[in-house]
């Protein structure tokens, strides 16, 4: 077993937060650093969670000798330029969703985890939860048959505030990258890339979409229907139905404690499957034995997949007239 990981965090709001609580809950992980452009906000985190170092300036953190893994959870317009920081100083990164801004981010911020043989990830937490890894597990066993049609969504009401990172342009706002990811994600997971986009938004009066509906359709036929939203609550459910039955992922979806597995011919199997501490623990532990073995990229959440959705993105954001 190697020593424990010493990691830093980049980013001191509320996504580093929980992170550093599930850091402290996971065996092998040590919370060494944090780093804030504001230095009172980085000691602030590092005393709550016991880290020993913290920095007012992220090249500071990225510079360590004893940082061994950068989590960046800063807005998403800063990804890019961090991670590739950081990966020019050889320090493996998990950088939060959605990776970057667009697919030309992504590309380089990929093409730079290879020049430099540094591990990189996207921060998509659900790809490692029990619920995620049982319904793959249902759909490998033909549970439900050849997966045919997906449907998901994720809406939440957040204030309408012009200056929130939510509405803001200049911060990557929006509900697609924000939330829509979500439900992206999952139908990358299962039928990757669609061969067909059609996507409508309700704009905000600074340029974000508000709201955004999607269409996928896929090479072997199949569909899918997802949608987001930053202004009113939606299901929160997602349903992947096949040639012979169903899986319900249950509210919320995205980090999903519950499934169901509607055969269309047979009794309906419910599953619990909670989560040892906040959700972050699995990803955490994942990308741990990712560095244990060498590896550049997670074979579950690999790099093909983010850039996937980073293309599928700015396909809907054309559509919709979303402009960063």
């Amino acid at each position: 077993m190697h020593k424990p990981f010493r990691w830093g965090i980049l980013g001191a709001g509320n996504i580093a937060e929980k992170f550093a609580s599930a850091l402290n809950y996971t065996e092998n992980a040590e919370i060494y650093a944090v780093a804030s452009r504001d230095a009172d906000k980085a000691k602030k985190l590092a005393d709550k969670y016991g880290a020993s170092h913290a920095y007012g300036h992220y090249n500071q953190l990225a510079e360590d000798p004893s940082v061994d893994i950068i989590y960046i959870a800063t807005p998403h317009a800063f990804h890019c330029e961090q991670a590739i920081m950081c990966l020019q100083h050889k320090k493996a990164v998990l950088c939060e969703k959605p990776m970057a801004l667009s697919l030309e981010q992504v590309r380089r911020m990929v093409n730079a985890a290879k020049k430099n043989s540094t591990f990189l990830m996207e921060g998509m937490w659900s790809a490692f939860m029990p619920s995620i890894t049982k319904m793959q597990e249902l759909i490998a066993q033909d549970a439900i048959g050849p997966v045919q049609f997906i449907r998901a969504d994720f809406g939440f009401q957040a204030p309408t505030d012009a200056t929130n990172r939510l509405y803001n342009l200049e911060l990557g706002g929006g509900s697609l990258l924000d939330v829509g990811i979500y439900p992206l994600f999952l139908t990358t997971l299962l039928l990757g890339e669609p061969s067909r986009i059609q996507s409508m938004a309700t704009l905000a009066e600074t340029g974000a979409d508000a709201c955004c509906s999607m269409q996928f359709q896929y090479p072997g036929g199949e569909f899918a229907n997802i949608f987001s939203s930053i202004t009113f609550k939606s299901s929160l459910t997602a349903e992947i139905t096949g040639t012979k039955g169903r899986i319900l992922l249950h509210r919320p979806f995205y980090k999903a404690t519950s499934i169901s597995l509607e055969p269309d011919e047979g009794e309906v199997q419910q599953f619990s499957l909670p989560h040892e501490h906040n959700g972050f623990e699995y990803e955490i532990r994942e990308v741990m034995q990712c560095l244990e073995k060498g590896l550049v990229e997670c074979p579950l959440m690999p790099f093909e997949n983010s850039l996937v959705m980073a293309g599928v993105m700015d396909t809907v954001r054309a559509q919709c007239g979303v402009v960063y």
